[in-house]
């Protein structure tokens, strides 16, 4: 029973990740490098990697969401995994009372809606409707 759940536990993370979007950052002194600055609204999992030569963090703000990584050293890195709604979020490395983001530490990630759902079968009709099928007794 315990192998069981670790691998029904093991196949859920695997899955989570999986189907996360993924946005590769890159930060340097004063600027960063993203590989997408659109995404579709669900999970979204930024890669923080600090090719400067100073300590900096990543921070993402906006639709409810105000989450960062950890302050990296130069050459180290961290996973942001986040649930995103559709709407404009502000990243920007928070570092030095925010003097890194004045100078140019900063960007806008813009998360669009997932496509439409397959369309959902037609809700019933409400007795007393006028389009409400009468079902009468045969003769």
């Amino acid at each position: 029973m315990r192998r069981l759940c670790t691998a029904l536990a093991l196949l859920a993370i695997t899955t989570t990740a999986a189907s996360a979007q993924g946005i590769t950052v890159s930060l340097t002194e004063w600027k960063f490098e993203m590989s997408k600055d659109t995404v579709k609204a669900g999970s979204v999992t930024f890669r923080v990697t600090n090719n400067g030569s100073m300590a900096h963090s990543f921070f993402v703000k906006g639709a409810g969401v105000a989450k960062g990584t950890r302050d990296l050293a130069k050459g180290e890195s961290a996973t942001l995994t986040l649930p995103l709604k559709a709407g404009t979020y502000d990243v920007y490395c928070p570092m030095a009372e925010g003097s890194h983001q004045v100078a140019g530490m900063a960007h806008k990630i813009v998360v669009t809606a997932g496509e439409a759902a397959a369309s959902a079968a037609p809700a019933k009709k409400k007795p007393g409707s006028s389009t409400w099928p009468l079902h009468m007794p045969s003769t």
